[in-house]
């Protein structure tokens, strides 16, 4: 977008590490669409498993937290970090998941900044279990303006207990999603189908129901253990989808199925 492991200390230097390279590709590409990523995984990378969830979610749709803003995206959401950490939790337990994140894990990285409308906004890191959570907040507000998933790719093509690692960050990216928009749990199938078409090389940006999700990654040639990820969604404008000019994830399934279709 625009233009957008030493034993224990080990672990510890590679969280920091994975921290600022993934909150790296964040301020590189907080805002706008890069034409393409650096990396393409989607040779290893398998179609998720659905999602499952109980009859009734405590975590409902709301469809009025995409709210208009000054920032240069021209949408927040109205949602504080606090607010989004419980949404993503009770997701996240109605799926019988309990990785849970605690609301006081979030630290601040760096000082606010501007973006190009003067909207001052500021980075905010919570390291989890090989992943972590980077989001951008508006100081005045504090509503989140963008928010998204970051690992190593080598963490995202390996397989743990016999499942594959990408299902795991697939869900928690898509339940992420859901969580901050508002969307509800029952689009989380959609929201994570849409983060898996991104795993592929031809496109690496989305627009559904008024959001874009995101790929970005970080390809580190000398060392394969700093190659990252990150998995992130925001709301736009009208305004700005028209001006970027941006796939729509129905349209974007149609053609692909056309185009198959015609091979055939």
């Amino acid at each position: 977008f625009s233009s957008n492991h030493q034993i224990l200390k080990s672990g510890d230097l590679m969280k920091k590490s994975l921290v600022l390279i993934v909150a790296a590709i964040l301020m590189l590409s907080l805002f706008g669409c890069s034409d393409k990523k650096n990396a393409d995984v989607s040779g290893v990378v398998d179609a998720p498993d659905k999602f499952s969830t109980l009859d009734e979610a405590k975590v409902t749709e709301n469809p009025n937290i995409r709210k208009e803003s000054e920032n240069v995206n021209g949408m927040c959401y109205a949602i504080t970090l606090e607010e989004f950490t419980y949404n993503y939790n009770e997701m996240l337990k109605e799926a019988g998941n309990l990785d849970m994140i605690n609301p006081k894990g979030w630290k601040m990285l760096g000082s606010p900044q501007n973006d190009a409308n003067g909207t001052e906004y500021q980075y905010y890191y919570y390291n989890a279990d090989k992943i972590n959570f980077t989001a951008s907040v508006e100081t005045k507000t504090n509503y989140i303006m963008n928010i998204g998933l970051g690992t190593t790719m080598s963490n995202f093509v390996s397989i743990e207990n016999e499942k594959n690692n990408s299902d795991t960050i697939l869900m928690k990216s898509a339940v992420m999603a859901a969580a901050v928009s508002g969307m509800g749990i029952n689009k989380v199938d959609t929201i994570q189908d849409i983060f898996y078409l991104t795993t592929f090389e031809n496109t690496n940006e989305l627009w559904y129901n008024g959001n874009v999700y995101a790929l970005s990654t970080n390809e580190d040639k000398a060392d394969s253990e700093r190659s990252t990820m990150l998995f992130r969604t925001f709301p736009i404008s009208d305004e700005v989808k028209e001006k970027w000019g941006i796939d729509e994830y129905e349209s974007y399934v149609a053609n692909a199925t056309q185009v198959t279709t015609n091979a055939n």
